[in-house]
């Protein structure tokens, strides 16, 4: 997830299509086009296990990408 938020933050293109994306089958679509393969229940797993801490200090839903997650993904 680290290596998505990072990618999310370095490319605006990126960033933009990311807090467009309004639902988990959007999120992992991205993801898997970035290369990532990972599966909905598997982000839903990382955002509970609370090893996203380092993204909270900033911003809200749509420009804080774990908190957009969160949202996108109801947890």
């Amino acid at each position: 997830m680290d290596h998505l938020c990072l990618q999310v933050e370095d490319d605006p293109e990126l960033q933009r299509r990311f807090y467009l994306a309004n639902t988990p089958e959007q999120i992992v679509g991205l993801s898997l086009d970035l290369g990532i393969l990972i599966e909905a229940e598997d982000f839903r797993a990382l955002l509970r296990s609370g090893s996203t801490e380092r993204w909270y200090v900033r911003g809200g839903d749509q420009t804080n990408p774990i908190t957009h997650l969160k949202r996108v993904f109801r947890v």
